[in-house]
């Protein structure tokens, strides 16, 4: 899996999910809370499905090491 390298807006680092590849962005979902998707306005657009990189970094850490326990357990 491949992490989202982060954009800088206003200090504050974000990601798309519609950066996200479309198996990502479903588990992602299922597991965020809603109220964790903002709406952030870069360069004059609004970019309407975006996360802090914290939330996103941590996600996906958890996710990777899920995935290689259950890989140990498929060997």
């Amino acid at each position: 899996m491949n992490k989202l390298i982060p954009i800088f807006i206003n200090g504050k680092k974000w990601v798309q999910l519609s950066q996200l590849s479309r198996d990502q962005e479903r588990k992602f979902k299922s597991w965020l809370p809603v109220n964790c998707l903002k709406k952030v306005f870069f360069q004059g657009m609004e970019l309407k499905d975006c996360v802090d990189f914290e939330t996103y970094e941590y996600w996906f850490k958890s996710n990777q090491i899920s995935g290689q326990k259950q890989e140990a357990f498929d060997i």
